[in-house]
């Protein structure tokens, strides 16, 4: 199922799992792939966008269970153990490669793109003037797009975890972006411009036939104030909002060589922290891989609880939650003093 999941991230930027950690449904497991079913513009009518999921039940089988928890597992914006009738559902919000797509190559672009890499997002410029995206003034960017704004969609693939940021030279090119953007998935889209200007692309564009909904999810005027003027301080509050919007849910770590090692082919556990309280070193969401030959990708965060787990892997057969107690008595002792709380998911791949 990894292998799914991987595959997924790779198309979407996102995905989502949910598995029992206990009941009569303990160790089945789902994912969420995002599914967005777009109309595009015609004859003056606004685009209408229709996000949903597409649920993949590991064993065929299962599907009619997890249809009874589709609502708990779509509403869950975040890695965590949650309630489901009573029992613990486990839900990991993948994601992956995010990407940061500008358009306009003016001046604020040149820094926000800047800031981009190096807060490791895929950067793209697009512009409707060729001598704006070039290599000398995006260095860094990982791809550069002349083209007309009004077709964006030739250029531009849908991608649900990518934030859009529109600083065209004016409001027609502002405009003619948010009415491609806005039938997307997307987790930001922002806009540059005066209160007024804001103001009055909502009028024409709400008369259009745009909802309040769809145009309160802009974000315009784009970015947290700060009362800067120069470029790179207008590029800072842009990518300081978009950092706030990216950081508000907790996701689930995406390790490269947890990754690689499965899309090889490799066999063994993937090891997970589901829920940790007190001094317990790594996150939730966490994982490791532990090969049969004894060689591991990844860390949940080393010491003793990364030590009994590697351990406890060679009894593993198929799916298995496990507690540890970071306490010096108990049932669940691990005999140290530092206090918390640990639970591990086991899955053989």
């Amino acid at each position: 199922m990894y292998n799914k999941i991987y595959q997924i991230l790779d198309e979407k930027g996102r995905a989502k799992t949910g598995i029992f950690l206990d009941g009569p449904y303990m160790g089945k497991k789902c994912i969420l792939k995002p599914e967005t079913v777009i109309r595009e513009e015609n004859c003056g009518e606004a685009a209408e966008k229709k996000s949903g999921v597409q649920l993949i039940p590991e064993k065929t089988e299962d599907a009619s269970i997890w249809d009874n928890y589709l609502n708990i597992l779509s509403e869950t914006k975040e890695t965590k153990v949650t309630e489901a009738d009573g029992h613990r559902l486990f839900v990991e919000d993948y994601r992956k490669n995010p990407r940061l797509v500008i358009f306009g190559g003016g001046h604020v672009s040149q820094p926000t793109a800047h800031l981009g890499k190096m807060l490791g997002f895929h950067v793209t410029i697009m512009d409707d003037r060729e001598y704006f995206v070039t290599k000398e003034r995006f260095p860094e960017a990982d791809q550069l797009v002349y083209g007309d704004f009004k077709e964006l969609d030739k250029y531009i693939t849908p991608y649900d975890n990518t934030y859009y940021v529109i600083l065209t030279r004016g409001h027609i090119g502002d405009a003619d972006c948010l009415r491609r953007l806005l039938h997307r998935p997307y987790e930001y889209l922002g806009m540059i411009g005066s209160k007024n200007k804001v103001r009055i692309t909502r009028e024409n564009l709400l008369k259009e036939g745009y909802t309040l909904e769809q145009l309160d999810e802009v974000h315009a005027p784009i970015g947290i104030p700060l009362g800067g003027q120069l470029p790179e301080e207008i590029a800072v509050s842009i990518m300081a909002e978009i950092i706030k919007v990216k950081n508000q849910h907790y996701s689930a770590y995406c390790d490269e060589k947890v990754e690689t090692a499965v899309l090889e082919g490799r066999h063994g556990v993937m090891v997970t922290i589901a829920e940790k309280s007190g001094s317990s070193p790594r996150g939730v969401g966490s994982k490791m891989f532990v090969e049969p030959s004894g060689h591991i990708t990844g860390s949940i965060g080393g010491g003793k609880v990364e030590y009994e787990v590697i351990n406890h892997c060679k009894e593993v057969q198929e799916k298995e939650v496990k507690h540890y107690a970071l306490t010096a008595d108990g049932q669940d002792s691990l005999g140290m003093i530092c206090g918390g709380q640990v639970t591990v998911v086991f899955e053989r791949v």
